[in-house]
């Protein structure tokens, strides 16, 4: 069962991602990166870390989706820009927008008369 299984120090994960030793000691005692403890010593699967490391890149992704704001065309990477929304559509408009064009609309919007909107 173990037999073909590659195991790493704590130290040598913290080597391998130059981050420090504290910080993988850290994620074991949390449990948010799993480890085998034989007395003092953790030690680290390599399909434990494999899937730690997966489960990071889909936090990565998630956090850089980007959004577009339906009324300038710019694009940004964090929610936090994006503040406001088209009365008509819900589109996305930017903070830039919202607060120093007072844009209520998306660009689609943005012209018609208020029959239209």
């Amino acid at each position: 069962m173990l037999e073909n299984t590659k195991f790493y120090t704590l130290d040598e994960i913290a080597a391998q991602f130059g981050v420090s030793y504290q910080l993988v000691y850290r994620m074991v005692r949390t449990g948010e990166l799993p480890a085998l403890r034989f007395g003092k010593n953790y030690r680290v699967s390599e399909k434990d870390l494999e899937s730690y490391l997966q489960r990071q890149r889909e936090v990565v992704k998630e956090e850089v989706k980007s959004q577009t704001c339906s009324r300038c065309g710019k694009t940004f990477f964090s929610s936090q820009s994006m503040t406001g929304e088209c009365k008509v559509c819900g589109a996305p408009l930017c903070m830039n927008c919202v607060t120093l064009d007072h844009a209520e609309f998306c660009s689609e919007h943005e012209n018609r008369t208020p029959e239209q909107k």
